[in-house]
């Protein structure tokens, strides 16, 4: 088995495990990526739009702690064309986070780590040298954090930003005067569909019954899909960062005056 299929079913089967107080969710995901380079000689870097998209596993634990894990495709770079200075290219990966989170009611946030492995690259404007095809990294480690909203029927809309702690080139192989400190950085807005597997066998004997049923649920469901982006576009942009400068402003409670002693009688 390749090393690359083993390690995905290694991630999915982790959350599978089975303890007290778990509760499994699959899912899938998709959504939009603005991605350039960063670090020191990330100078002319711009912004590049690209997407994301794939499956998830999500292990619900005790006191609204949660692991989840994903398999993306997903793409990377940036759309600069100077040389030297920026990554140059689109970069397309499979990512592999492994995520911690923690539920408070509808708002979750979450932190963790990435694996990736290039899959495509493709240069913005033809390279001058070949080497430029040799130069990029085949793996890729990052960090990631990021926050969301998480609706009751099983939708959620989230950011999430992913920094790359490995160079993208490797040493020596295009200025030849050693390593440019230049990772990829990435900013994505995601939107997911979670659901119990269970879920799935009722809906495979319900659809044998008829497949009315399945078409009136998934109805329901794509009903409900403007009112969970709405109400995330609200908490991101809104509902959070006035919650934020409202704490921020929010005066010290005074502290109180010290009982004085009732005086005593001779």
């Amino acid at each position: 088995m390749p090393p690359v299929i083993r390690l995905l079913c290694i991630l999915f089967i982790i959350p599978i495990i089975p303890a007290t107080g778990q509760r499994l969710l699959l899912g899938v995901k998709g959504g939009a990526t603005l991605s350039n380079g960063i670090g020191a000689d990330a100078q002319g870097s711009t912004l590049r739009l690209g997407g994301h998209g794939g499956l998830l596993t999500r292990l619900r634990l005790p006191a609204g702690f949660a692991l989840q894990t994903e398999a993306l495709y997903s793409q990377r770079g940036d759309n600069a064309t100077a040389y030297g200075s920026t990554i140059g290219q689109r970069l397309t990966y499979l990512d592999v986070p492994l995520l911690a989170q923690y539920h408070q009611q509808d708002l979750f946030v979450e932190a963790g780590g990435q694996y990736s492995w290039l899959l495509a690259q493709s240069a913005n404007e033809p390279p001058v040298f070949r080497l430029n095809a040799l130069a990029v990294r085949p793996r890729e480690v990052s960090f990631v954090v990021g926050f969301g909203y998480q609706d009751t029927v099983g939708l959620s809309v989230g950011w999430r930003y992913v920094g790359g702690l490995h160079n993208v080139f490797r040493p020596g192989e295009l200025s030849g005067s050693g390593q440019r400190q230049i990772r990829n950085g990435s900013l994505q807005f995601y939107l997911n569909y979670l659901f119990e597997p269970r879920q799935v066998v009722q809906a495979a004997v319900r659809t044998g019954q008829g497949t009315g049923w399945l078409a009136v649920a998934t109805a329901r469901r794509a009903a409900k899909l403007p009112v969970v982006l709405y109400q995330g576009a609200r908490f991101v942009f809104y509902t959070g960062p006035a919650a934020v400068i409202r704490r921020l402003r929010r005066p010290p409670a005074p502290e109180s005056a010290p009982e004085s002693a009732p005086p005593s009688i001779p």
